[in-house]
């Protein structure tokens, strides 16, 4: 009789369950990898969104100083809150009598929202329309009326 050495029991077994465990580990960490990158791509997006927010608080407030003053040509800058912010810049064109009483000036807006460190830009062309109103007892009053002729979002 020929004495064969015995081969451990299990080794199999032991040895399918060590390569399972490893294939099971990678998909765990591939999940949870994915699903950080998720969240950092969510809080982007957020950042991403809130700068469009600032641009339209900085345009807004804007166009309710264009409404309410004879003639607004200054820049605005406003920190919202650490790392939001926004700015206005506009540029006046020539006025245009275009009817007694209506005077009406071309201008172009930009506004730039910030949050933080991601920029959104956009530009607005505006028609301002300026119409002054005189009283039978001498006295004068203006109003403007705004139109948003175009709106582009640049490159930021």
């Amino acid at each position: 009789m020929k004495n064969t050495p015995k081969k451990p029991q299990g080794f199999i077994a032991i040895v399918s369950l060590l390569i399972v465990a490893t294939i099971a580990m990678f998909f765990a960490i591939g999940m949870l990898l994915d699903g950080v990158n998720n969240a950092s791509l969510s809080l982007s997006s957020i950042y991403y969104e809130s700068a469009r927010v600032n641009a339209n608080t900085c345009l807004e407030d804007a166009l309710i100083r264009i409404r309410q003053e004879e003639k607004f040509q200054r820049n605005l800058n406003y920190s919202i809150l650490d790392n939001e912010s926004c700015q206005t810049a506009i540029e006046w064109f020539a006025p245009q009598q275009i009817a007694p009483g209506i005077v009406e000036r071309l201008a172009n807006l930009t506004v730039t929202g910030v949050s933080h460190g991601f920029t959104r830009t956009f530009e607005y062309d505006l028609k301002i329309a300026r119409h002054d109103v005189h009283y039978d007892d001498g006295s004068f009053e203006y109003y403007n009326v705004i139109d948003i002729v175009d709106m582009d979002e640049l490159a930021s």
